[in-house]
């Protein structure tokens, strides 16, 4: 407490010295003796101006100093706070898309993804496009109920997407304007915001009114209709978690955390 009422004190020291200055310009007595020699050559006022110089110099060199060390306190902290920001966007980008990266899907055809851009792999999205939507998922909520993959992907999709704004409106100002373009581009991704969110709509308009139809995940097939949207969203997904710190593979490729 003491040591910050010292410093806001110095806030008070340069106009001070700067009027005592003035002063001292308009008094204008001889600061100087031409016939003397040596230091005798200053008059005492001579003495008392370069007092008040000195003391404006050394002001000026604590200011500064302390001005720059609150600088550095302030970026360090901005970066902690900057960093648990990105930690859990990580955490939630993975979280969204949790359900098909599962083991169960890619079980007996192929290795599981590792990374994002593993899915766009012409043979895993043919795995994952015949993957039945209105199948039972191997999760469980503690509800005993069965739930199906749709019911897991919206879930995971808009709980990914809730967690994501709320650390987006949390952190923006300590997030890098990268990191908040490529997040705000994945969350308004067309395969998130209309497959994922919305695949409960799609199954049901797909079941013709038989719940237990089949509906496969059509909407990754490795088609014209389908291409875009799906590929964007995996680029983006990766590009996001390469910013963010994520680990990645040999080739370059950021690794799903969980593995």
């Amino acid at each position: 407490m003491r040591k910050n009422y010292r410093f806001k004190i110095l806030d008070y020291v340069p106009p001070i010295v700067a009027f005592l200055a003035a002063v001292a310009a308009i008094i204008g007595s001889p600061k100087w003796s031409p016939d003397a020699s040596g230091f005798s050559k200053i008059t005492p006022f001579g003495w008392v101006v370069l007092a008040i110089g000195f003391l404006a110099l050394i002001t000026s060199m604590l200011v500064t100093s302390r001005n720059k060390r609150e600088q550095a306190i302030r970026k360090k902290t901005k970066e902690r706070i900057a960093a648990i920001g990105i930690r859990q966007l990580l955490r939630e980008f993975q979280h969204a898309i949790h359900p098909i990266t599962n083991d169960s899907i890619w079980r007996r055809q192929c290795d599981p993804p590792e990374s994002p851009l593993d899915l766009l792999d012409p043979d895993r999205r043919k795995v994952l496009a015949s993957l039945d939507l209105n199948s039972a998922s191997p999760y469980a909520d503690g509800s005993f109920e069965e739930i199906r993959w749709f019911s897991m992907l919206e879930r995971a999709a808009k709980e990914g997407v809730d967690e994501i704004t709320t650390t987006l409106q949390i952190y923006a100002s300590y997030l890098s304007p990268e990191i908040m373009d490529v997040t705000t581009k994945l969350l308004y991704s067309d395969f998130l915001r209309f497959r994922l969110m919305h695949i409960r709509e799609i199954v049901v308009a797909n079941t013709h009114h038989d719940a237990n139809r089949p509906v496969p995940f059509f909407s990754v097939a490795d088609d014209a209709m389908h291409n875009q949207d799906y590929e964007e969203f995996w680029r983006l997904l990766a590009h996001a978690m390469k910013l963010c710190g994520a680990e990645v593979t040999p080739q370059d490729k950021p690794k799903f955390a969980w593995r």
